[in-house]
């Protein structure tokens, strides 16, 4: 009897390529899900950069003080009007920006974080402070950061902090500079 040989795969053979397979997409899809939160982070950032070099020049052009009030979950550009900061409001770029669920902000003013112990109720303005409601503060909020008729602005490092698939925090640097300069993570290359 002469032996008969078979040509092609059995399902065993079939099942260990497949098998294989998955643990390589699965493993590609594990170390790309990190990088994606990191870029959509990143995407955040920039919008931010983006919006502040626009504003920036528009203060440059009108000659009038504009701010960016920052909280730990979204930012907006005030400009000072009859002794109030008043919100922006002309387009969609420039409107209040919410941040992605997940996301959080935090902002370091000149080296300093942004609430201290010591801090005084001071105005760079000449009317003197009035003691406002809550109401108030939330219709005419005070900017952190104020951009200058002169191109200059207050110096700032804002970081966007969000975490990846595997809960690990990932974070984003915006350094703003006194000369109205604006660059993701720090020129010297050390973000912390």
């Amino acid at each position: 009897m002469r032996g008969v040989r078979q040509f092609g795969f059995t399902l065993l053979e079939v099942l260990l390529v497949v098998l294989l397979m998955g643990l390589a997409a699965a493993a590609v899809t594990y170390t790309t899900s990190g990088a994606d939160q990191h870029k959509a982070l990143e995407r955040t950032a920039r919008q931010f950069i983006a919006a502040t070099e626009l504003v920036l020049d528009e203060t440059i052009l009108s000659g009038h003080f504009i701010g960016i009030v920052i909280d730990d979950r979204h930012y907006e550009f005030v400009f000072y009007d009859e002794g109030k900061w008043k919100p922006l409001q002309q387009d969609r770029l420039l409107a209040a920006k919410e941040m992605e669920p997940g996301v959080e902000m935090d902002l370091v003013l000149d080296g300093l974080p942004l609430t201290q112990e010591d801090e005084e109720d001071e105005s760079w303005f000449d009317e003197p402070l009035i003691e406002r409601s809550e109401d108030e503060k939330k219709k005419f909020p005070e900017p952190q950061v104020l951009l200058f008729p002169s191109g200059e602005m207050s110096a700032f490092e804002l970081t966007f902090i969000g975490k990846d698939e595997a809960g690990q925090e990932i974070q984003v640097l915006v350094v703003g500079d006194a000369l109205g300069r604006l660059t993701l993570g720090r020129e010297d290359g050390f973000d912390d």
